[in-house]
C-alpha cells in the first residue's frame, strides 16, 4: 500500500528521484566518526524545534501592551504544558546561539571557508547575526520589566550611533518611546521577517554544502578515509537524530527544573530598574563600560562593524592552501583572542 502510494506521488510530482538523490548523497566516512561535523545538523534540529514551539506560542500570544503579559502568564502558569513549550523555546534560543557559534568555530579552525565554499561561509555568518536578532526581538515580547527595560537600553545604544542613530532608533521603536508600535514591529520581525530570512539562508547553506561537499579533512588520519563514503541516510541522519533527542531531553529538563523566567509587568515609570541583557549579549554590555561618553560609538559601531567585516572578508583574504590551524598562527591567534575576550567580558558582566 505504501509503495503504491509512493509510486503514485512520484508519477504525479516527479520528486522521487530528487528525494532518493538527497538521501543517498555520499558523505565521507570520517565525518561519521567526528561529532564536530554534526553541529550543523544539530543546529538545524534546534531551529525546527524553535519554529514548532514558536508556532504553538503564537496560538495563545496577544501582541499588545495591554494583553501581552497576561497571555504569556497564561501560557506559563495555566495552559497545560505551556511551561514546557515556553521553556523549550526559551532555552532553545540559548542552545541555538551556542550551536551556531560552535559550528562557525569548527568551520573557522578547519578553514572550511576557502574557495569554493565562500557562499557557505557568508550565509553562516549571516545566520549567526540573524540568530542574535531573534534573541533581541523576542526579548520584548513578554512585555515584562526585564524585556521592556533591556529593549529600551538596547535601542538607546542604537540611538547613540553618530548621524543616523536617532533616526534608526525611532524607526525601530516606531516613535520616541516604546509602545504598541514597538511591540508590533518586534513581533512581526520575530515571527515573519526573520523566519523568512533564516529559511532562505538555510536553503542556500544546504545547497552550497551539497554542491561543493564537505571540506577535506585537515589530519592525515582522516585523509586516509577521505575516499570512503557512506550514504547520508541512514548513517548521518541516525547520528544527528540521536544527538537531537539528547538535546531535546536537556531542554525538557531545563524547562522543568528552571522554568522560563517572567518578571512583573512592564512599568515605564520604574526608572530604578537595572536592565540586564541575555547572557549572549553580556560581553557587549560589559564592553560599553570601557568606552564612556564620546567613546561609546567605538563599542556600539566601530568594533561590531570591524568584527562583521572581518568575518565576511575572511574567505577572500585567507586564500592560501594551508588549512591546518597550528600552521596558521595569525588567524588562529586572532580567533583565540576574540574567544577569550568574549568569555572574560561575559564573566565580568555576571
Amino acid at each position: 500500500m505504501v509503495s503504491r502510494l509512493g509510486a503514485w506521488l512520484d508519477e504525479r510530482t516527479g520528486l522521487g528521484q530528487p528525494l532518493r538523490a538527497f538521501l543517498d548523497y555520499p558523505v565521507p566516512h570520517y565525518v561519521h566518526k567526528n561529532l564536530l561535523y554534526s553541529l550543523g545538523g544539530l543546529t538545524l534540529i534546534t531551529l525546527l524545534l524553535q519554529m514548532l514551539s514558536g508556532v504553538l506560542l503564537v496560538l495563545y500570544y496577544d501582541p499588545s501592551p495591554q494583553a501581552a503579559y497576561d497571555s504569556v502568564d497564561y501560557i506559563t502558569y495555566r495552559l497545560p504544558l505551556g511551561w514546557l513549550v515556553r521553556g523549550i523555546h526559551h532555552y532553545g534560543a540559548s542552545a541555538m546561539v551556542i550551536l551556531v557559534a560552535l559550528h562557525m568555530l569548527r568551520t573557522y579552525f578547519f578553514s572550511a571557508y576557502k574557495k569554493p565554499r565562500e557562499l557557505n561561509w557568508l550565509s553562516g555568518v549571516l545566520l549567526l547575526f540573524v540568530t542574535l536578532a531573534f534573541g533581541f526581538t523576542g526579548y520584548l515580547l513578554p512585555w515584562d520589566q526585564k524585556g521592556y527595560w533591556a529593549t529600551k537600553v538596547g535601542t538607546e545604544i542604537v540611538g547613540s550611533v553618530p548621524l543616523v542613530g536617532e533616526t534608526v532608533m525611532r524607526l525601530i521603536r516606531g516613535g520616541k518611546e516604546l509602545g504598541q508600535i514597538t511591540l508590533t514591529r518586534f513581533y512581526a520581525t520575530h515571527v515573519i521577517l526573520l523566519p523568512a530570512l533564516v529559511g532562505l539562508l538555510v536553503l542556500l547553506h544546504i545547497q552550497q554544502l551539497r554542491r561543493h561537499g564537505i571540506a577535506p579533512p585537515i589530519t592525515q588520519r582522516a585523509q586516509a578515509k577521505a575516499q570512503q563514503y557512506a550514504p547520508f541516510f541512514p548513517n548521518w541522519v541516525v547520528t544527528d537524530m540521536v544527538l537531537g533527542l539528547a538535546l531535546i531531553a536537556v531542554l525538557v529538563w531545563l524547562s522543568w527544573a528552571y522554568r522560563a523566567p517572567l518578571e512583573f509587568p512592564a512599568d515605564p515609570t520604574r526608572n530604578d530598574y537595572l536592565p540586564r541583557p541575555e547572557w549572549y549579549f553580556l560581553f557587549l554590555f560589559q564592553m560599553l563600560k570601557y568606552f564612556p561618553g564620546p567613546l561609546e560609538p567605538l563599542a556600539t559601531v566601530v568594533i561590531p562593524l570591524l568584527a562583521l567585516g572581518s568575518l565576511l572578508a575572511l574567505p577572500f583574504v585567507d586564500t592560501g592552501a594551508e588549512r591546518r590551524p597550528w600552521r596558521k598562527p595569525v588567524t588562529t591567534g586572532m580567533a583565540i583572542l576574540c574567544i577569550v575576550s568574549i568569555i572574560v567580558l561575559t564573566l565580568l558582566a555576571l
